[in-house]
């Protein structure tokens, strides 16, 4: 999964829609689309030579890189990977489940191009200590990484226009991205978190997409969490990007976008499907992907 191609999408054990691809002389290539898994085996991936971002913007995976530990990635999440020449990795995705994503590809030679200066400062801001063996690093994505995969995907463009804007949208997502692996609060850095916390928290963000009309309350998460109110914030801070309440919005919005999107839903059934109200959920839903839901919905 950590390089997610279009070939990989063809095969017999996953469906693809929605797919784009996009590449610029050998410079970068952008891939997106919305992965279903047939099957919750193990598959064989060929991991990119180069820098890539690789942004989950809903589902989950457990994927296993030579050398690393297995990780599980839960969205909205971004994943930088580094490999040099012929790797291959492995991915795990639930049987059924829809996994929406943008990737970015940037080449070995584009590196070397434009970071041999600050290639080091690179490396040190993702945690790279050896260049020449796979790396991944995992950060929650950001608002404008997730509004910035949105515009991909509803953009009407077509033809040399939408090569030349799409050229740039690679470069911002690129950049945000980045951006993104710097975004942890000092403030809260002397708050642990044990593995067996972080499980909880998954399970408590699982209990929020779950329960999304009918949320529990801050203290109620917590008890069932058992931790307190500040360490459940820092803690969904630390591994999804935003506060409790924040995840549970974007919850609301990225499962109402997939309604518009993949089941056709009228706008007003998909507000009240999320617990929103119709007036509340268009100025939510414009503020978070930087377009109108009427607007993703025709497109």
């Amino acid at each position: 999964m950590t390089t997610m191609n279009m070939a990989q999408a063809a095969s017999a054990t996953f469906s693809n829609d929605r797919q784009l691809r996009l590449s610029h002389s050998g410079a970068f290539c952008l891939t997106a689309g919305t992965l279903v898994a047939k099957s919750s085996g193990w598959e064989v991936e060929p991991m990119y030579d180069g820098l890539r971002f690789v942004i989950l913007e809903n589902g989950e995976l457990t994927c296993r890189i030579p050398g690393l530990a297995q990780e599980r990635i839960v969205g909205p999440s971004v994943c930088a990977i580094w490999n040099r020449g012929e790797t291959e990795s492995l991915q795990s995705f639930a049987a059924g489940s829809a996994v929406r994503y943008t990737a970015v590809s940037l080449p070995k030679s584009l590196m070397d191009q434009h970071f041999q200066a600050g290639g080091d400062r690179l490396f040190d801001r993702l945690g790279i200590a050896d260049s020449s063996r796979p790396h991944l690093a995992v950060a929650a994505a950001t608002k404008p990484v997730r509004a910035l995969c949105a515009q991909i995907a509803a953009s009407p463009l077509q033809g040399l226009p939408r090569e030349l804007y799409m050229f740039g949208k690679v470069l911002e997502i690129a950049a945000h991205a980045l951006a993104a692996f710097d975004m942890a609060p000092a403030s809260d850095a002397a708050v642990r978190l044990s593995s067996a916390e972080v499980e909880r928290l998954h399970q408590a963000r699982d209990r929020l997409a779950q329960q999304l009309c009918t949320p529990p309350s801050l203290a109620e998460l917590s008890l069932s969490a058992g931790m307190n109110e500040r360490k459940l914030n820092v803690g969904f801070q630390r591994l999804f990007g935003d506060s409790v309440f924040g995840v549970l919005q974007s919850l609301r919005l990225d499962t109402a976008y997939r309604l518009l999107t993949e089941n056709g839903m009228a706008v007003s059934s998909a507000a009240h499907q999320v617990g929103y109200s119709p007036a509340h959920f268009s100025v939510a839903f414009r503020k978070r992907f930087g377009i109108s839901p009427r607007t993703v919905m025709e497109h």
